[in-house]
């Protein structure tokens, strides 16, 4: 999506990610509630949330802090949780329009999320501004913080039922942006499940079933895309 102004395209961004703030809103006033359930002060909270901006990881991490895991697991594990994004920056990185020095773009990076390459990833097949990028990315992270904060303030005022539930929220996330495109798109939903069916296998069977999840997370994702890729390749500048 190019060709405007960068004030423009700015604000295209920000307009499409205000699905994904929607979405996201049980999911990040969850992780301040769980957060503050096990002990962690509003400062700690949030600056989890600003580093490591991850909601899977934030959550996975956080149950490990809780549980007294090794600071060396920890980090082996949100590390893994987050290596999707050693497939997810490359792809991405390949449409963006100029994106000026290695720093910058790496700066421009650190937003990246699973919902904000999603619908990147969604607008057509052309070249994506940084500008629009930006536009997408910001509001989330900010949006994402503050919510961090409200969660843990609120969690006071919530009965004990409904906070143990808010775990749930940031699969109904991934559930509402994986919907619409499963709909109106074969390739897509061929993909969702395939990785829905490897996500069970690494889960229900005997020996994979021990393995970390971040590696099953990478082989599942990858094997999904690997099978989407052959199934549906690209045909050409008009394929969606």
């Amino acid at each position: 999506m190019t060709g405007g102004s960068a004030a423009s395209e700015f604000l295209c961004g920000a307009r499409k990610s205000l699905p994904v703030i929607t979405g996201m809103i049980p999911s990040a006033a969850a992780f301040g509630i769980l957060a503050e359930t096990a002990g962690f002060s509003v400062w700690e909270s949030l600056l989890m949330s600003m580093t490591v901006f991850a909601g899977a990881s934030q959550f996975a991490a956080l149950n490990l802090l809780a549980a007294g895991a090794p600071a060396a697991d920890i980090v082996l594990a949100t590390a893994l949780l987050n290596a999707r994004h050693i497939m997810m920056g490359p792809s991405l990185s390949r449409r963006i329009e100029g994106g000026g020095r290695p720093l910058f773009r790496a700066a421009l990076f650190f937003f990246l999320t699973d919902e904000s390459f999603s619908v990147a990833s969604l607008q057509g097949v052309g070249p994506v501004s940084v500008p629009f990028l930006w536009g997408l990315q910001t509001p989330i992270y900010f949006t994402w913080n503050a919510l961090t904060v409200f969660g843990w303030l609120g969690t006071s005022a919530l009965p004990p039922a409904l906070r143990s539930s808010m775990g749930i929220a940031i699969y109904a996330l991934f559930i509402a942006l994986i919907i619409p495109s499963a709909r109106k798109s074969r390739a897509a939903l061929a993909v969702t499940l395939a990785a829905m069916a490897l996500s069970s296998l690494f889960k229900f069977a005997p020996v994979l079933s021990e393995l970390n999840k971040g590696v099953a997370i990478m082989i599942s994702a990858g094997g999904a895309a690997l099978f989407g890729a052959l199934l549906f390749p690209p045909r050409g500048e008009e394929a969606a």
